[in-house]
Parts: structure tokens; C-alpha cells; sequence
């Protein structure tokens, strides 16, 4: 049986990514890690100035592929991904015939699987941020009819299942046919588990992660 090698580009401190997408994904996939780390980094938890610097930081990042034959790269940063810079990314010759996705990427696939139109959006980002990916959702005929910043202290990756599963028991609305949770930090798979089974939700719940193991799943279906 073929294996799909995949070149995981993620923010230095994201964990969630390692804890959520390989147990999401056929066993024939192999993960390789690599951690884009800004040379200047962020004064809080909500400054995103960095998101600039990450993206600058990815050639030093894929350098830790060297030696490896990749079939995709994931560059898995939602936020990053609605930059428009992420496109002018420069990748290196050795990976010129691996499939290059973003988390976004992903999110778009999934959502046109569902055939969904119009969605509820979740994310731990500034007003700004959000209203970027809205507007990027836009440019793919996506309406988003309701969004919720997900407020959080210290840093995204502490905010809790039970905080999110919260907020969405007190912001859900019945007027979407699909919920989003943007941003590959958020711990969702067991937010996921807990919607379905105490308010028995049937219209899908997307989150970056999610997408993203399903968009690598489809490749490698395509790829056997």
C-alpha cells in the first residue's frame, strides 16, 4: 500500500495540529513536522503582527524537509493563509511536484462537499482577521450569516473544549447549514462530539483541522 508523505508547515507554539489530524486520517499518511518560527515575535497573544514574520519564516521552516520526497505541503495557519503573500511563498525545486494546500485551501474543498452556502463562523481572531476570511469566504459564493470572535486571555491555544462547546450553546443559529470553527489552534474534536450527542446538531461542523484531514484524506484516495 502506497503512503502519502505530507510536509507539515505549523505555527511554532500549535499543538493542537499534532494532537487532532493524524487520528483524522487514513494510516497510510506519514506526518513530517516542521514549525515556522517569526524572527520577530508577537508582543501577546493578540498582536498579529506576526503573521507576517511567520510567512517569512517558511523557507527556513522547509528546510527541515530536506532529504524527505514530500507528495503534499499544508501550510497550517489559517489566519496566515488569507494573506495574500502565502501565494508568492517561494518553494524549493526539491518540492516542485508536491501539491501545495493551505488550511484555508482545505476549508473551501470541504465546504463545497457540503454543498453549504450559508455558514456560522467561529474564530479566536481580531475584528479585522475575521472580517478577512469573511470577505475571502465571499470571493467563493459563500454568505456568512452570523460571526462569533471567540475571546480568549492569554493565547489561542488555551482557550478550552468547554469554552468553545459554551459558546456555541449560547451563539448558534438554525439559519446556517454549516458551522465553521476557523483556526488550526482550536481544540475541536471534542467540541464536536459533545454537540452531536447533548443538542444532537445535524447540519455539519467544519473546523480547520477537520478540514484539512479531510482534504488529505480525498488526496489520498486520488493518489492509490
Amino acid at each position: 500500500m502506497k503512503t502519502l508523505q505530507v510536509g507539515m508547515l505549523i505555527p511554532w507554539v500549535n499543538k493542537t495540529m499534532e494532537e487532532e489530524i493524524p487520528c483524522s486520517v487514513y494510516s497510510n499518511i506519514k506526518f513530517h513536522w516542521s514549525r515556522m518560527q517569526p524572527r520577530i515575535l508577537p508582543i501577546n497573544g493578540h498582536d498579529t503582527s506576526y503573521l507576517e514574520h511567520m510567512l517569512l519564516a517558511v523557507p527556513s521552516a522547509l528546510s527541515g524537509f530536506n532529504g524527505l520526497k514530500l507528495d503534499v505541503i499544508v501550510l497550517g495557519c489559517t489566519s496566515a493563509s488569507l494573506d495574500n503573500s502565502c501565494v508568492n511563498i517561494k518553494i524549493p525545486d526539491m518540492y516542485g511536484n508536491a501539491k501545495i494546500i493551505t488550511a484555508f485551501d482545505s476549508i473551501i474543498l470541504q465546504i463545497k462537499k457540503y454543498k453549504a452556502k450559508n455558514l456560522f463562523l467561529f474564530a479566536p481572531y481580531d475584528i479585522k482577521t475575521i472580517e478577512a476570511e469573511i470577505n475571502q469566504l465571499k470571493k467563493h459564493g459563500l454568505n456568512v450569516v452570523k460571526s462569533v470572535p471567540l475571546a480568549y486571555r492569554d493565547e489561542i491555544r488555551y482557550i478550552t473544549a468547554e469554552q468553545i462547546y459554551d459558546s456555541f450553546l449560547k451563539e448558534y443559529t438554525s439559519q446556517c447549514d454549516l458551522v465553521l470553527f476557523s483556526c488550526t489552534a482550536l481544540h475541536t474534536l471534542k467540541v464536536f462530539r459533545k454537540i452531536k450527542k447533548m443538542l444532537h446538531v445535524d447540519i455539519p461542523l467544519l473546523s480547520s483541522n477537520n478540514a484539512i484531514a479531510e482534504t488529505l484524506n480525498d488526496l489520498y484516495r486520488k493518489f492509490i
